[in-house]
């Protein structure tokens, strides 16, 4: 899937809406990606195999990001200087707005076909479906009583240690209180890691 070099967020359609060749189609702006080779296979098609020099003239390194391999594109002339075009000097392939096919085709003197090519926007891909609990929500729940169970040890630790000597039954330890509070954060950390 490539992403239109104008529009943001559009991805091209491919369609063969001309000469069963595949071309990749913004729905939005109607702008025409041309991989290296369509082009010229386009334009024989169109001209009964007359080839035309489609090299830029006076290109400019300052086009679009190219659709296909990411690069910087150049813009130039092409056949004609008045048709500014985005070529990629990587892949070689080149970005028609949606009225530059028209203008090529009157530039060249081709006659007939389909000088417009329009595409639907595709559908937006389904959600996946949620899957039944299974064992997640048990897993949580039991994570959640190992985090209680270290927060109630904890406190209770910290209740002895401040309470006045004597009056608790039973002396703090400081490796209950190590051990619930690493309960209650391993509990805390592991419901956290379940949800992401």
């Amino acid at each position: 899937m490539m992403d239109c070099p104008k529009c943001d967020s559009e991805t091209l359609v491919e369609t063969s809406a001309l000469g069963n060749i595949p071309l990749d189609v913004c729905p939005a702006c109607g702008g025409i990606w041309f991989d290296k080779g369509e082009l010229e296979a386009l334009l024989a098609q169109s001209q009964g195999g007359a080839g035309a020099d489609l090299s830029l003239i006076s290109p400019k390194p300052e086009g679009l990001s190219c659709p296909r391999c990411r690069s910087g594109m150049t813009r130039g002339g092409l056949v004609n200087p008045l048709l500014i075009v985005d070529k990629c000097g990587t892949c070689g392939g080149v970005w028609l707005d949606s009225h530059e096919l028209a203008l090529l085709e009157k530039l060249l003197g081709i006659v007939g076909g389909r000088t417009e090519v329009r595409v639907a926007r595709p559908a937006p891909a389904p959600e996946p479906e949620a899957q039944p609990g299974g064992r997640a929500p048990f897993l949580k729940y039991a994570l959640g009583a190992v985090s209680l169970a270290g927060l109630a040890g904890f406190s209770y630790e910290l209740y002895l240690y401040f309470s006045p000597a004597g009056s608790a039954g039973h002396t703090p330890s400081a490796l209950l209180a190590g051990g619930s509070a690493l309960l209650l954060a391993g509990g805390i950390f592991s419901i956290n890691r379940l949800e992401d």
